[in-house]
């Protein structure tokens, strides 16, 4: 089970960046699957702007950190802080280990699921394009994830991620994987 996080030591205060604004704060966050407790006790205050990596073997509760900070789960007790809000997740993106892409749908339209919710038609496919062009797959907008590459498809999941300009980005071991391009 994650325990703890200190790589320094922690000021008395929670963590506030130069903007004074706080990305997210974990306080005496618990998860529970059953009788076993993956995660236990962790409070973590993370600023706006602020990388922060979570590292361990495997099976000791990172992804399940990451799912709860997504509000893809709730905390068995603790709460879990976004911004200003306790447990607003609508400015916090995903992105999972394996890219978990839509076979059915082209890649810009992968890449509007991330959208959803924030805009639609022309304005969705453009933002898509966008981004699809700073990760370097314009040219393979119209395509099926069937013809890319393993790379490709995860760059196209990052997108999917980043159109929507998160807040909180949460990466689960997906950085490793990428290609060169990226």
């Amino acid at each position: 089970a994650v325990r703890s996080f200190v790589t320094t030591p922690a000021p008395a205060r929670p963590a506030i960046s130069v903007e004074g604004r706080r990305a997210f704060a974990f306080k005496g966050v618990e998860k529970r699957f059953g009788d076993k407790t993956v995660l236990d006790g962790i409070d973590l205050d993370v600023p706006v702007g602020q990388f922060v990596a979570v590292i361990g073997k495997s099976g000791c509760g990172k992804s399940t950190l990451l799912r709860l900070l997504a509000g893809l789960d709730r905390p068995t007790s603790g709460s879990l802080t976004l911004g200003a809000e306790e447990e607003g997740h609508s400015r916090t993106r995903f992105m999972f280990q394996e890219p978990r892409l839509l076979p059915w749908a082209s890649v810009v339209k992968n890449v509007e699921v991330g959208l959803t919710g924030l805009a639609s038609g022309t304005q969705a496919r453009q933002r898509a394009l966008d981004i699809l062009g700073e990760v370097g797959l314009a040219d393979r907008a119209d395509e099926w994830p069937s013809v890319l590459s393993g790379g490709q498809k995860r760059r196209v999941a990052l997108a999917r991620a980043l159109v929507s300009h998160p807040q909180v980005l949460a990466l689960d071991e997906t950085p490793g994987a990428l290609d060169g391009l990226t």
